[in-house]
């Protein structure tokens, strides 16, 4: 119950962030163009920076039980990817319009990047972010092949180079190369590292208040398909995740800390990627940022809901 608590006070910042991403947009001091260059910051910098400070953090507790820690972290990513796309891919049948591959898409793959690293930093500090690594490497990794799968409807537009050669993968091997030899970055690197990576939080969380300013949240709750893709989203995919990792536990040592940084990332709200996604596959993009939108707003109360839940049997 006390990490619950230490993520709600957490989410209350990230609210906060993120009005003023609201105001911000709604005053006009940054518009759709900006948004676009201060992801790609995110994306290609912020993002591996967060990385590569967490693992730098780590090298000191070196340990074949980090390593297996981390392995465990990458299964438990891989297996809870898999049961939610079996679930969605029960829900969302194919139909014409084709909003069903944006509900398909949103179901599964959560904010991980933006929310959950933030989420995780703060609350288990390095130790979340390590473990949590595995959930991001595996989150990118999964959306380039199922994702553009979904979108395209064909394999043929899979490539290899998109899976792997993408910030949350490479991020990730530079930040083993130098963990796994124990690598440690010079002084004036590290601090320039630590700098970029405190941009994380207010800056995506920023982001995601400018989606909120451009929608209409009537128009977003008049779509019935919005509280289904809410629902998994943020409760159903999350606490049948918490149940595998329970039952997980009588057969791998998956301790505390391990089980809420995969869960954390497993709770959080539709990735922005899914407004990305549906630009690049002529989909319904508005829609996606709604969902985007409406339930990062209500993430506010489910992920320490979640956290509190799973708390009861997860010790």
């Amino acid at each position: 119950m006390e990490l619950a608590l230490k993520v709600g006070i957490q989410v209350i910042i990230i609210f906060i962030y993120m009005t003023i991403g609201f105001i911000l947009s709604k005053t006009k001091k940054i518009n759709t163009d900006g948004v676009k260059q201060v992801t790609n910051i995110l994306l290609l910098i912020v993002t591996p920076c967060v990385l590569i400070k967490s693992y730098q953090e780590k090298i000191k507790d070196f340990s074949p039980d980090l390593l297996m820690g981390l392995g465990i972290s990458a299964l438990l990513a891989i297996l809870i990817h898999f049961v939610a796309i079996g679930i969605s891919s029960l829900i969302y049948r194919k139909e014409e319009s084709g909003i069903y591959k944006v509900n398909l898409f949103s179901a599964v793959y959560s904010n991980c990047g933006f929310m959950a690293i933030p989420l995780l930093s703060s609350t288990l500090g390095s130790d979340g972010v390590f473990y949590g690594s595995a959930y991001l490497a595996t989150f990118t990794i999964f959306y380039w092949i199922h994702g553009v799968i979904v979108f395209t409807g064909t394999r043929k537009s899979i490539t290899l180079k998109s899976a792997f050669l993408n910030p949350g993968v490479i991020g990730t091997a530079v930040a083993m190369l130098l963990f796994l030899p124990k690598i440690t970055l010079p002084e004036i690197a590290m601090e320039a590292v630590s700098g970029i990576a405190g941009l994380n939080t207010p800056l995506s969380m920023m982001i995601l208040g400018t989606y909120l300013a451009n929608i209409s949240i009537k128009k977003a709750l008049s779509r019935p398909s919005l509280y289904s893709v809410s629902f998994l989203r943020l409760l159903f995919i999350p606490l049948v995740s918490a149940v595998l990792i329970f039952l997980l536990r009588f057969i791998f040592p998956i301790d505390t800390v391990i089980a809420n940084a995969i869960l954390i990332p497993a709770a959080c709200p539709v990735a922005a990627i899914s407004v990305l996604f549906s630009t690049k596959f002529d989909a319904d993009a508005y829609y996606a940022s709604e969902l985007v939108a409406i339930t990062t707003l209500i993430s506010i109360a489910t992920i320490p809901s979640v956290i509190a839940i799973s708390s009861l049997f997860i010790k």
